[in-house]
Parts: structure tokens; sequence; C-alpha cells
């Protein structure tokens, strides 16, 4: 019996020993836990602080990019514009294409003899008036 206590008594310091030693470690573990729960709240506080100060940062660029929303949609309505224009552009050179080189030579030549003809009558219009003028001055 007494060796049965014996034994019991080696049993019984050993798994003292052991939970001595899995207290430390636990003891050990929960600091760590701890220092861990503190670093991430440090962590997270720092994190914070720099994206702040990154949005501070970039707070400025809100009005830039509200003015570049602007241009995009300026230079969308000049490229429609310039899209009508080429149509239009594109319509009179083909009104212009129908006609060949000869031909607009010619009408140039016409409207310039009907141009010439219409300074001669006015002309002859001017004349006629002076002459009845200086006849009435006459009479």
């Amino acid at each position: 019996m007494s060796q049965s206590i014996e034994v019991l008594n080696l049993r019984t310091q050993r798994d003292f020993q052991y939970v001595l030693k899995m207290e430390t470690q636990m003891k050990g573990l929960k600091a760590k836990f701890r220092q861990i729960e503190d670093d991430r709240k440090t962590l997270m506080t720092k994190h914070f602080q720099e994206l702040k100060e990154k949005m501070d940062e970039l707070l400025p660029l809100i009005p830039v990019l509200e003015q570049y929303k602007t241009d995009a949609k300026l230079i969308t309505q000049f490229k429609e514009e310039i899209r009508n224009l080429s149509a239009v552009l594109t319509g009179i050179q083909e009104e212009i294409g129908a006609y060949d080189y000869e031909e607009l030579h010619q009408r140039v030549l016409s409207l310039e003899t009907r141009l010439r003809d219409c300074m001669k009558k006015l002309i002859d219009l001017k004349n006629r008036k002076e002459e009845k003028r200086q006849q009435k001055g006459e009479a």
C-alpha cells in the first residue's frame, strides 16, 4: 500500500509539474494574445490614420475630376458637332463634285458676262438720268 501511495504521489507530483508547466505556457500564451490584440488595435488605428491622411490628400482631386467629367462631356459634344459638320461638308463636296472643272469654268464665265451686262445697264441708266437732269436744267 505504501508502494501504491508512493506511485500515486509520484504521479501526482508529475501531474502537478505538468500543470505548473502548462500554467506558465498558458500565461505566456495569454500575454501573447493580449499583445496581439493591442498590436491589432494599434495597427488598426495607425492604418485608419494613414487611410484618413490619404483621403485628405485626394480630396483636392474631386474638383479636378468634376472638371474632367465636364470637359469629357464637352469633347463628346464637339465630336458630335464635328460628325455633323463632316456630313454637311461631305454633302457639299458631293454637290460640288457633281460639276466638273470645265462646267464650273463655264458657269463662272457666264456669271461674269451677266455681271458686265448689269454694270453696263446701270451705267446707261445713270447716264440717261444725268441727261434728263441736264435737259431739265436747260429748259
